[in-house]
């Protein structure tokens, strides 16, 4: 028995979240869309109790949740501050670029109070280039 032909259109977005220089966690157009992110929501962060520098996230209604980090516009842009957390976790944001896939986790929606995202992280050494920025 053959099931519904799947729509390639709902795997197509590829969201994203990168560790600026300044510590600012900046998402890219798909995370927008997909997350449905713009200044009245905000972002709740928990780490995972077995993986070190693991993190996973749900954006919420930016009063539902006063632990949450609120998102900030810039332009296009949009980051929410996250420079402190980092540096506690002892992520060297300036020596790398570290860009996290946001993969789907529903299993944890209801311990994060939202639509819950796993945080993977891929870390490469910056160049010389890119540090002189």
């Amino acid at each position: 028995m053959i099931g519904e032909v799947i729509n390639a259109k709902d795997y197509s977005l590829k969201p994203k979240a990168t560790i600026q220089q300044t510590g600012k966690t900046g998402f890219n157009t798909d995370a927008i869309e997909q997350l449905k992110i713009d200044e009245n929501k905000a972002v709740v962060l928990a780490p995972d109790t077995q993986e070190k520098h693991v993190l996973y996230m749900a954006v919420v209604d930016a009063d539902s949740n006063d632990r949450a980090f609120a998102i900030r516009k810039s332009g296009a842009y949009y980051y929410i501050n996250t420079k402190q957390l980092y540096d506690h976790m002892e992520l060297d944001y300036i020596k790398n670029t570290i860009i996290f896939d946001l993969v789907r986790c529903n299993k944890y929606d209801d311990a994060i109070g939202g639509e819950c995202y796993k945080m993977i992280a891929r870390v490469r050494t910056r160049t010389s280039e890119e540090n002189d920025e």
